[in-house]
């Protein structure tokens, strides 16, 4: 098996005379979970958004290995990144109101523009043996998660926490190279963050390359194998998750903004 690896050197985002992530360099490879941690506005939701293509960056290198093949990804837009397997999600969960929790779901197995793309995935009035396929690895996803019980459900029904959860499911059966995970817990129950957890830790056996952003540091130690910390955009710190979680210096920094 080759292994996936998402690699940028120094990568910096600006927003007029304002520098949100400075001169950030990464290597997430295939069964590696990194977070980037750090207090709000330390840039690592801009970070995220730079990696998938959302927003304009200045950077050195940027591309995607697998297969024996590296792809430069800088001149690629958010739908050819996600094309080569680069999936990421948002903080706030954006589902499509016209389909059930399920079929939400099956949509992760296509790339691009899904609403232009639905027939590809249910094939018409009459399942194809292709969409009970995806049917079922969207029922097997939301069951993971306990919501296998809403798979029938408009997204429009469930809480901020089970949307949140919908579009995780929706990653998982997506066939990610790389996963790019923005505060995937925030809102979510303790049972819920509980059930999240044991699947984002599956994501090494599947060779995925994950960076999570996260506030709540117990789970990005029970989680990471690397912690990047970030504050007002640069890296000031960087190591495996309990040296990087106990120096005095990340405490120092998180102090009153973190639990």
């Amino acid at each position: 098996m080759s292994t996936v690896r998402l690699s940028v050197r120094d990568m910096t985002v600006q927003f007029g005379g304002v520098v949100a992530v400075a001169q950030l360099s990464l290597d997430v490879t295939g069964g590696e979970i990194v977070a980037l941690i750090g207090p709000n506005g330390a840039g690592k939701s801009t970070a995220i958004n730079g990696l998938s293509g959302f927003v304009p960056v200045r950077v050195a290198t940027m591309s995607l290995q697998f297969d024996d093949v590296v792809v430069d990804l800088t001149p690629l837009s958010p739908q050819q990144r996600s094309r080569l397997g680069i999936v990421r999600t948002f903080q706030t969960p954006r589902l499509i109101p016209e389909l059930t929790v399920w079929q939400n779901v099956a949509m992760g197995s296509v790339a691009g523009d899904v609403r232009r793309r639905w027939f590809e995935v249910f094939g018409g009035p009459a399942l194809s043996r292709g969409a009970r396929d995806r049917r079922d690895r969207a029922v097997t996803a939301l069951a993971a998660l306990g919501l296998d019980g809403l798979a029938q459900d408009n997204p429009g029904e469930l809480s901020l926490g089970e949307q949140r959860l919908v579009e995780i499911a929706r990653s998982m059966v997506s066939g990610a190279r790389v996963l790019l995970l923005d505060e995937p817990f925030a809102g979510l129950s303790s049972v819920e963050q509980q059930r999240l957890a044991a699947e984002i830790d599956k994501l090494r056996s599947a060779s995925v390359a994950a960076l999570l952003v996260e506030h709540n540091l117990e789970l990005v130690r029970s989680l990471a194998d690397t912690v990047v910390a970030l504050d007002q955009g640069a890296e000031f710190a960087r190591g495996d998750a309990a040296t990087v979680l106990d120096s005095h210096e990340v405490r120092e920094r998180y102090l009153g903004e973190v639990a």
